[in-house]
């Protein structure tokens, strides 16, 4: 990348911080950071000693690249409040779960730029295994989301507004979902005395297994053998939390559609 880009970033929360981060520390900073919330964008552009604003007309007016890192139900919101402003910059969104098409009625150069990874303040990002699901509606655009996130990350993909919906979908599953359960299972332990770091090495076994070949092929348990009389001991277990009974019969049925319990 002969010149350096012009990288505004509009947000404040997880994915603003790790990505203007990550981005200077690669030789790329950020020449602005926007936010509503004025104190953290205050405190982010101190540590990336930029400038910073609360105001979306103080858009620096020669900036090339606008990442609008907010909320998903405040994307549309955000876009058609920076509009009037941008010139002709191109503006990507962070979502996996909104169209970049959203973008087409307030720019003219628009795109995504989506890092597909759950982030926290706490935990620091692994870059170089981080996948990022690109798409612009020029090649030039797509060309340049490239090689910035090669520049930042390791694995690039074209990925359009359609397969980035039904990706995200798929991440709910693998990543939300999944969660879900290990806190139900750390709450039934903890109510019982006995230390979540138990199911530690399961856990791991079961990832460890899930990427070595297809999930599918890997599923066990009571359910996936038709042990009718474990999963209904395990129901009877659960009698005192309706909720997570449901969700272990539900998932139980959907394993095993021939297991009546």
């Amino acid at each position: 990348m002969n010149a350096l880009p012009k990288i505004v970033i509009v947000g404040a929360g997880r994915i603003a911080w790790h990505l203007s981060k990550r981005l200077k520390s690669k030789g790329l900073p950020v020449a602005q950071v926007i936010s509503r919330t004025a104190e953290n964008v205050e405190a982010l552009a101190e540590s990336l000693h930029t400038a910073w604003s609360d105001l979306p007309a103080d858009l620096l007016p020669d900036a090339d690249w606008v990442i609008l890192a907010v909320r998903d139900d405040a994307i549309e919101e955000v876009a058609e409040a920076f509009a009037p402003y941008v010139k002709n910059a191109l503006v990507t969104h962070t979502s996996g779960g909104t169209a970049g098409a959203v973008l087409a009625v307030h720019f003219e150069r628009y795109g995504v730029f989506y890092p597909l990874q759950s982030f926290s303040l706490e935990h620091m990002p692994v870059w170089s295994k981080i996948p990022f699901c690109v798409d612009a509606q020029s090649d030039e655009d797509v060309l340049f989301l490239k090689k910035i996130a090669k520049t930042i990350g390791n694995l690039v993909y074209r990925v359009n507004d359609e397969q980035r919906a039904l990706l995200h979908v798929a991440a709910v599953f693998a990543n939300n979902f999944a969660n879900r359960c290990f806190a139900i299972a750390e709450k039934i332990l903890d109510e019982n005395d006995l230390p979540f770091e138990l199911l530690h090495p399961l856990m791991e076994e079961t990832l460890a297994k899930a990427l070595q070949d297809s999930p599918a092929r890997m599923q066990t348990g009571p359910a996936m053998r038709g042990d009718v009389d474990t999963v209904r001991r395990h129901l009877n277990l659960l009698a005192e939390n309706l909720e997570w009974r449901e969700i272990y019969r539900e998932l139980s049925e959907n394993i095993n559609p021939d297991l009546k319990v």
